[in-house]
């Protein structure tokens, strides 16, 4: 199964545009809006190191329901000032149940095969992606996952992908076999 966490307030922007270009004929995605969901932020109860579980009950329980049965996370944002929408860093900050419970308590709960950010940002610096690396990094480590970042730099004047954005989409789709 996928998850695809789609960090856009737009379901049909630019960013889900090339996420459903890389996840076409492919099915079992679920998809969570973070833009729709009702999510508390971390504060750092601890709860976490102790129990696998979060002290919040809100839709986080779900997605995390859904994480645990997939082999592979999309990560779908633009990006706003060098990372990720905030709406989809919240629920990024709320993976911190993962991180305790695999290197506090030493009980990994998940692992996924593949991480997969699909980013996309207006201006046609690339200097201004290069927060998700280090988000992708993270995130790799956490899940023992091969992690891919497909960054689609100045949609605000892009008709079309470049050639070189739709290779890496498609060996991003042949590698994780979407």
């Amino acid at each position: 199964m996928i998850t695809l966490l789609n960090g856009s307030p737009h379901n049909n922007g630019h960013t889900m545009s090339v996420t459903k270009q890389l996840l076409a004929d492919t099915t079992n995605i679920r998809q969570f809006n973070t833009y729709e969901m009702d999510v508390d932020s971390c504060d750092d109860c601890k709860l976490c190191i102790y129990q696998p579980r979060c002290k919040f009950k809100d839709d986080m329980t779900v997605f995390y329901d859904t994480i645990n049965l997939s082999d592979t996370l999309i990560i779908s944002s633009p990006i706003y000032f060098g990372t990720l929408s905030d709406q989809a860093l919240q629920v990024i900050n709320r993976l911190q149940v993962y991180y305790n419970q695999k290197f506090e308590a030493k009980n990994t709960l998940t692992t996924l095969n593949h991480i997969i950010f699909v980013v996309s940002q207006g201006s046609d610096k690339p200097y201004m992606h290069q927060g998700v690396y280090h988000i992708a990094k993270i995130l790799g480590k956490l899940f023992d996952a091969k992690t891919h970042v497909l960054p689609i730099l100045d949609t605000d004047h892009l008709k079309d992908l470049t050639k070189e954005t739709k290779k890496q989409l498609f060996e991003i789709k042949d590698a994780c076999s979407l």
